[in-house]
């Protein structure tokens, strides 16, 4: 019985803050907490700190700290070593990521050596704000508008916030253009913006700047350099199949497809069309069918249009290859259906695993993907890579669907497999690491990183005649 009463004793005395043996008040007040913030906002699954200054005179003798719904009931014992008359709390805590639940007071409770006590709560709520905004359709880095009676630029962007959207501004300076807007669709989340701007029919340059700010404060910002030309001699030229900005941005890779550049004012794209009716057109910039779309004039349908307000999508009547040459200036454009000359890949056909030694045997020839964070794979291993399926109505056409989770980072290049691990030709490469466009054979670079924006099921494809890789979300 008096075992049990000591060991009583000791409880409570953690709990509930007792007098040492010969104890002496000095001022005999209760502790005084002070909390860096009464209201902690974060979101389940999140750690967060609380924070606290503790200060007696008396001496503290423990802190403890409680909630229900997070089973926290922590004590926090100061009167093992020399007495405490000052302490910063500091105690870090992580809820569930299943917690049901938005507001949640912690109570945290300080004794003193004399037995007194003092209680402070903070309130916890579900309702924090870690996340930037984002632009999930904006204009490109550089954008061109042609010179003409009037000059016009239809300033497009999409942007999003998973909280809440606080203001959004757009603003060129050089011509005294000021927005601002603070009401948004999509609960307050999405704001989709398209509003056509005049500029002076003159050679200029000016900045556009977004700015996407949300309820917490985070924000995120956008800046493109307008240029005002005649119709440039544009370096890059891109192939669109498809229907709107949003399937241009949310691509990984290889939406819009990079297309030759053949002369002045003049390319050359080769496409496979996968069904008849395929509808195409061409963009200078990467993000956007404004403000330049080279589409079929309906006023004259043997020549094409820069203006995407009018321009109608190239249609391609079978599926085939086709090669479209077209000039920029001139809008004279062909198109024509060709069979490619190369081989395709024997998949399947024996494949020595040492070929200046037969004897050590062979494997049947396999693609894949090989690099980081590829699902179903191993690290940069060519004895495990994912399989690419070769396309049974076209040979030079390979796929893989996966399922990939958003802010993860991914990176590969297409090998043929081995089981050894050595990295035998057929390979592709990039032609470079940043933001790739083109496949290389048997040559190039390994890419950065991917990063993925939006959770769900990918597919990647590759053409080993076009030599083009597209990389895309399908859910």
């Amino acid at each position: 019985m008096k075992r049990y009463f000591t060991l009583l004793s000791v409880t409570l005395c953690l709990l509930w803050g007792c007098k040492k043996d010969g104890f002496v008040d000095v001022d005999g007040l209760p502790p005084s907490i002070e909390t860096t913030s009464d209201h902690i906002a974060t979101e389940p699954g999140r750690e967060f700190i609380i924070r606290a200054r503790i200060e007696d005179k008396d001496g503290i003798s423990s802190v403890n700290l409680k909630n229900a719904a997070f089973s926290l009931d922590k004590t926090i014992d100061l009167t093992l070593d020399s007495t405490v008359y000052e302490y910063d709390l500091s105690y870090k805590f992580k809820t569930g990521i299943d917690l049901a639940g938005d507001s949640f007071p912690v109570d945290i409770t300080v004794f003193d050596l004399g037995g007194r006590s003092t209680k402070a709560t903070i309130l916890i709520t579900m309702d924090g704000d870690f996340t930037n905004p984002v632009f999930s359709v904006a204009p490109d880095e550089a954008i061109t508008v042609l010179l003409k009676s009037t000059t016009r630029l239809n300033v497009k962007f999409t942007a999003n916030d998973d909280k809440g959207l606080g203001r959004v501004s757009v603003s060129i300076p050089e011509i005294n253009y000021s927005r601002e807007v603070t009401t948004f669709s999509n609960s307050g989340k999405t704001l989709e913006f398209n509003e056509p701007i005049t500029l002076p029919s003159s050679l200029a340059t000016y900045t556009l700047s977004l700015l996407a700010v949300d309820k917490a404060g985070l924000e995120t910002s956008k800046t493109s350099v307008i240029t005002v030309s005649e119709m440039p001699d544009f370096p890059k030229m891109y192939l669109a199949d498809v229907a709107n900005a949003a399937q241009l941005n949310s691509d990984i890779l290889g939406i819009p497809m990079l297309i030759e550049h053949a002369g002045e004012y003049t390319y050359k794209a080769r496409y496979y069309s996968a069904a008849a009716g395929t509808e195409i057109r061409f963009i200078p910039q990467k993000t956007d069918f404004s403000p330049i779309s080279f589409g079929i004039d309906p006023v004259n349908n043997s020549l094409l249009t820069d203006d995407p307000e009018v321009s109608l999508p190239i249609v391609l009547p079978a599926k085939s290859y086709y090669e479209i040459n077209f000039n920029i200036k001139t809008g004279a454009y062909s198109i024509a259906p060709y069979v490619p000359s190369d081989a395709p890949l024997a998949i399947g056909s024996p494949m020595l695993l040492d070929p200046t030694r037969p004897g050590e045997g062979s494997i049947p020839l396999q693609i894949g993907l090989v690099g980081s964070g590829v699902p179903n794979s191993g690290n940069w291993n060519t004895a495990e890579p994912l399989i690419l399926k070769q396309n049974t109505d076209n040979k030079y056409l390979f796929s893989v669907e996966m399922t990939l989770e958003a802010g993860a980072t991914l990176g590969f290049i297409i090998q043929a497999q081995h089981s050894w691990g050595w990295w035998p030709e057929p390979f592709w490469r990039w032609d470079r690491g940043d933001d790739p466009e083109v496949n290389i054979a048997n040559a190039g670079e390994n890419p950065g990183d991917w990063h993925v924006k939006t959770s769900g099921k990918y597919i990647f494809k590759f053409d080993t005649h076009l030599k083009r890789s597209q990389f895309y979300p399908i859910n």
